[in-house]
């Protein structure tokens, strides 16, 4: 039998007694508040402006068509070239025309051959019928061959216009400068007025953009067109019209407002707005689509905050404000138009306000943040 050393029992609960305690725990210092991008709202000079998808038309759009029938002689255009007001396109054999023309001209000689006759006959008769030595009835018969004549006459002059202007139409010119579009009929081809188009034209420069603005718009446009004594057509600034091509590029010309339908449409409950824009090297082309932007009246000082500060729930839009606190609020706003990277407020916010445009996801409503101010950047062109 072994004999283990003891401790002695003072020692032993005394060890007994510290292994029963810990170190009493350091309270840990509170998160930092999440760091925030906040924009102040401002005011600046802006343009009203109302962007809106446009579609490209022709200011003048034709079908070229056979107006006599006859075999294509000659096509003299390039298919989608260029031409000029009166430039020859097509040439339909004339031959045909062309003798109708001459016979037609040998029945007016001959009718005006049997109306001199007739007036010396009437003449004649006249004079016999003064003497008593013809009835009157044989004058009235004169005076009736006569006028026969003088209608044949008409009638072949009538004739005539009409062979030579059928004989015009073998030549098919172009109505006005623009570009030509593909031939549908080759030479050698029958073509007649029931042939369908032979091919189009379209002009250029200048060209047209049609957009559509729904009721509340339309009815702002003409309450301001009304104040400003605007007239539709008119080339002065107040209604400046600009394009964004589906590039993303700016179309350098400036157009101008020049048609303002008379009525709304009733199914889509939309009225049409056109501009005019130049187009001297022939960029645009009917039936591309285009954002058109419409500058309305003179720049105005406006409040505005950055585009990407503005959330959107079932009650509508609004923005995170920090207060002087640094605490974060709801704050409701009615919004303007777009400039830029901006957002026009017409109601909500005061001059001086800040809110927040980066890191809104990191806050609530009443959380504290570290706001740091910073102008929102335009992102780089692609």
């Amino acid at each position: 039998m072994s004999i283990r050393p003891t401790l002695p029992l003072s020692l032993l609960a005394t060890l007994l007694l510290f292994a029963g305690c810990s170190p009493a725990p350091v309270p840990s210092a509170p998160p930092p508040p999440p760091s925030v991008t906040v924009a102040v709202a401002r005011t600046q000079s802006v343009n009203d402006t109302r962007q809106r998808v446009g579609q490209i038309t022709a200011v003048e759009d034709v079908e070229i068509r056979a107006r006599i029938t006859g075999y294509i002689q000659q096509r003299a255009f390039t298919e989608g070239g260029t031409v000029q007001k009166d430039d020859l396109l097509y040439v339909i054999e004339p031959d045909a025309y062309q003798a109708e023309v001459r016979k037609v001209e040998a029945e007016l000689q001959r009718a005006e051959a049997t109306l001199r006759k007739a007036n010396l006959d009437l003449e004649r008769a006249r004079g016999v019928r003064q003497r008593n030595a013809i009835s009157q009835s044989e004058l009235d018969g004169a005076q009736a061959v006569r006028d026969q004549a003088a209608a044949d006459v008409d009638a072949s002059k009538a004739d005539l216009n009409v062979a030579r202007l059928n004989l015009s139409y073998t030549e098919i010119r172009a109505p006005f400068a623009g570009r030509v579009g593909r031939s549908d009929y080759s030479i050698g081809d029958l073509v007649s007025p029931q042939s369908g188009p032979l091919t189009t034209l379209v002009q250029l420069d200048p060209i047209h953009v049609n957009w559509s603005v729904n009721e509340e718009v339309a009815l702002q446009a003409r309450r301001i067109i009304t104040a400003s004594n605007y007239e539709i057509g008119d080339t002065s600034a107040d209604f400046v019209a600009t394009l964004q091509l589906p590039d993303g590029s700016t179309y350098p010309h400036k157009g101008r407002i020049d048609f303002l339908d008379n009525r709304m449409d009733s199914g889509t409950g939309t009225q049409t707005i056109r501009a005019e824009f130049p187009n001297p090297q022939e960029e645009l082309v009917p039936g591309q689509y285009a954002v058109v932007s419409v500058q309305v009246g003179a720049p105005t000082m406006q409040l505005v905050i950055p585009q990407s500060a503005v959330q959107e729930d079932i009650q509508g839009r609004f923005v995170l404000v920090v207060g002087a606190d640094d605490t974060v609020s709801v704050r409701r706003v009615t919004l303007g138009s777009r400039v830029g990277v901006l957002w026009v407020v017409r109601e909500g916010l005061a001059e001086g306000e800040r809110v927040i445009y980066e890191g809104v996801q990191k806050v609530r409503p009443g959380a504290k943040v570290d706001a740091v101010v910073a102008e929102p950047v335009a992102p780089a062109a692609a």
